[in-house]
């Protein structure tokens, strides 16, 4: 049976990490630059009120700065997109920190840290602050969440027939789960889709499920230790490989297999708009 393919157009990106501050220095180290001398301190999203970005974890600070860079670079006001936020390891500091807490003599949980835990707080903190009532959903699923999340976002770009905001992001793992979980940089990367059939600029992309095809992730092309650490340990950075291509339109790789569960792939390509 031929494999249905999802297409949309990618209008607009963001990208926070900590050696680059937007699309247009991730993707100029994506084509060969060197690194800043110094690392990013962390991002402060201007769209969330003052009082409740000093209470925003760093992950929620991520996915929402990113999000907005986004809708920026589309042009398009960020209440009128339905999002899809994912992380692949959730906020482990606040994990550890509930975990730590209910292990005590004293299980009092701080609201706030309660409030901030859930895996859906940087969804809502962004639909919140930019006062949007459209559909928020949040995907969890480790070294996987990528491929999982890119074909929720498309089939929902086309079966809505609306654009929609899609949020890759993870922060630096807890000490305490490091030996288990390998993650020492944060990371956020942001895209605005839109349905083939809407008369927008963009890039225009296609993909397919594949069963029956065991894969693995691609090798970035290029030769930075950095970037290669990012997407080897960060799980929502593997969305680098798509970045990649993104970078390489007009020039001889217009594809790219990932793997999307056990026993099968997902494959993507830049087609005609």
């Amino acid at each position: 049976m031929q494999a249905r393919e999802l297409q949309c157009k990618i209008a607009g990106v963001g990208a926070w990490g900590s050696y680059f501050e937007s699309w247009d220095a991730l993707r100029a180290l994506l084509q060969g630059a060197a690194l800043p001398e110094s690392k990013n301190k962390g991002p402060k999203p201007t769209v969330i009120p003052a009082n409740e970005r000093r209470r925003a974890p760093l992950s929620v600070r991520l996915a929402v700065e990113s999000s907005f860079q986004a809708s920026e670079s589309a042009n398009i006001a960020p209440e009128t997109l339905a999002c899809v936020f994912v992380s692949g390891l959730g906020d482990t500091d606040l994990t550890d920190y509930m975990c730590k807490t209910l292990a005590s003599e004293y299980k009092e949980l701080s609201p706030t840290k309660f409030h901030n835990s859930v895996h859906n707080a940087p969804a809502g903190y962004w639909t919140i602050s930019t006062k949007t009532m459209k559909a928020a959903n949040s995907v969890a699923g480790f070294e996987h969440c990528v491929s999982l999340t890119l074909l929720e976002a498309m089939i929902q770009c086309e079966s809505e027939n609306l654009p929609l905001i899609v949020t890759f992001y993870d922060a630096p793992v807890s000490p305490i789960l490091q030996p288990l979980l390998l993650n020492q940089e944060a990371f956020a990367f942001s895209l605005i889709i839109y349905p083939m059939s809407h008369d927008v600029k963009g890039v225009a992309i296609s993909a397919t499920i594949q069963s029956n095809t065991e894969s693995v992730w691609p090798r970035l092309q290029g030769n930075n230790q950095y970037l290669e650490t990012l997407y080897t340990d960060n799980p929502s950075a593997r969305i680098l490989c798509l970045a990649e291509l993104l970078c390489q339109q007009g020039n001889t790789q217009t594809s790219l297999r990932m793997p999307f569960s056990k026993g099968s792939s997902m494959s993507f390509r830049l087609c005609k708009a």
